[in-house]
């Protein structure tokens, strides 16, 4: 799958995107969509060590917001929210079990950085790209190069 098709399905709704990859020079496709994705707030980074203020309840809020959809009832962002864990990827597992049932997902997309870029996405697009290798850097296990969905 061509590089432009992974970036239209993780940003499908974003009609300035090959506007701002043509204006990034277009030399690591990998770097861009993570600007991109900072840039319009549609990619959350999160440390490794964990939350600080519940950005994970807040991202979905924004993005029902955005999309004018409701991915979780209150409660179960409340229940999100007071979610404690030991590390992160289980807070995902978490936040998966609440928007699946509506067809969405939060994905990480892989970085060489500290942190988590997490995403939201429709679990049947994404899934067509969980094995694609986005990342890529020979240091970094296979694994560790493509977008991933705990479940």
């Amino acid at each position: 799958m061509p590089d432009q098709g992974i970036a239209q399905i993780i940003f499908p709704d974003s009609k300035d995107l090959e506007t701002f990859l043509k204006e990034q020079g277009g030399y690591d496709l990998h770097e861009d969509l993570l600007k991109y994705g900072l840039t319009t707030k549609q990619f959350l980074y999160v440390d490794y060590k964990g939350e600080q203020y519940q950005e994970i309840v807040n991202f979905i809020l924004d993005y029902e917001f955005a999309h004018q959809i409701e991915l979780a009832t209150q409660e179960e962002l409340e229940r999100l929210e007071a979610f404690n864990y030991e590390f992160l990827p289980d807070k995902i597992k978490m936040a998966n079990k609440i928007l699946s049932p509506k067809g969405y997902g939060l994905f990480l997309y892989p970085n060489s950085g500290d942190f988590y870029a997490l995403f939201i996405g429709k679990i049947e697009s994404i899934t067509k790209i969980l094995q694609e290798e986005v990342l890529l850097d020979d240091r970094i296990p296979f694994q560790e190069r493509c977008i991933k969905y705990y479940r």
